[in-house]
């Protein structure tokens, strides 16, 4: 399938890989597909692009990658509409805000990203936990500048 892309112009995406978020992501509740693209000549940052609306995309990273002591627990209602079996099923993403420099720049460890990767089933999830903050600097702990 052909797909039109905030960030790369038209690319080819296998349907297969695309993920669905039965409530939308919240504040783009009818945006139900998006697909994660690579950035070219970039391992860290990916893109979560919308199937259905050219200019939506977010840029996001494995929080894991960037921050120390993330530690996120899953809740119940969660683990079911994700139909999560084992943790080996869960990859977890962040949104970046980039700004003018990556000093500047915030990930939301707030409100990760939850996909099953056996289903494609995803979900952004808000995290009942004070220590996450949805504007944390990414300086502020990055272990590979």
């Amino acid at each position: 399938m052909n797909l039109k892309t905030a960030y790369s112009g038209e690319v080819e995406i296998d349907t297969a890989e695309i993920l669905k978020f039965e409530h939308g992501i919240p504040g783009f509740e009818s945006e139900k597909e998006f697909v994660i693209l690579p950035i070219e000549d970039n391992e860290e940052f990916t893109v979560l692009q919308s199937v259905q609306t050219e200019a939506l995309a977010f840029i996001v990273t494995n929080p894991y990658n960037i921050t120390v002591n993330y530690n996120i627990e899953l809740d119940e209602a969660t683990v079911h509409a994700l139909q999560i079996k084992e943790q080996k099923e869960v990859a977890v993403f962040a949104i970046v805000s980039l700004k003018e420099t990556i000093a500047d720049s915030t990930i939301n460890l707030k409100a990760p990203i939850i996909q099953n990767t056996s289903n494609n089933k995803a979900k952004q999830v808000i995290l009942n936990n004070e220590d996450y903050s949805i504007r944390h600097l990414i300086s502020s702990e990055s272990q590979k500048g």
